[in-house]
């Protein structure tokens, strides 16, 4: 099977070196991967050293921009500069977040009312059977290795 150049592959190696990138060049006497970092793995006599090769589908092109449609485009309301200060802004909404569901759950516990209990009657035990002495699990049990 003739692999494609530009067709995204995964190889596996004798040594257990497995890389998967976009292949730029196949030859007896080298592969060439160009990984998702950009850096470039030469493989050389790939007959000899490689165990497998999985090919993936290839990449679809994306749609152009006047294609897609947005109903509204968000923005920021406010630029950090800092990350730590951007980072405390989420925080804080973890924050708002968290009281806000411990307020939704007290206001659950509170506006719960209890239903009427119905009364439970007992009646008198069935004295014409044998009462066992095992659990109905043991019982179940034996009845099923019996069988």
């Amino acid at each position: 099977m003739e692999i494609k150049v530009g067709s995204l592959i995964k190889v596996i190696c004798q040594n257990g070196v497995i890389e998967a990138g976009k292949l730029l060049e196949h030859s007896e006497r080298q592969l060439v991967l160009e990984l998702i970092d950009k850096s470039i793995v030469i493989i050389q006599k790939p007959y000899d050293n490689i165990v497998a090769i999985k090919l993936s589908p290839l990449e679809k092109k994306s749609s152009k921009e006047e294609g897609v449609y947005v109903d509204v485009e968000l923005k920021p309301d406010q630029h950090y500069r800092q990350e730590d200060l951007r980072a405390a802004s989420i925080a804080e909404l973890h924050k708002i977040k968290a009281q806000e569901e411990r307020n939704r759950a007290v206001e659950l516990l509170r506006s719960h009312q209890p239903r009427e209990i119905s009364e439970v009657s007992f009646g008198l035990p069935n004295f014409s059977k044998p009462v066992p002495n095992d659990s109905p699990a043991k019982i179940r049990r034996r009845s099923r290795r019996r069988s």
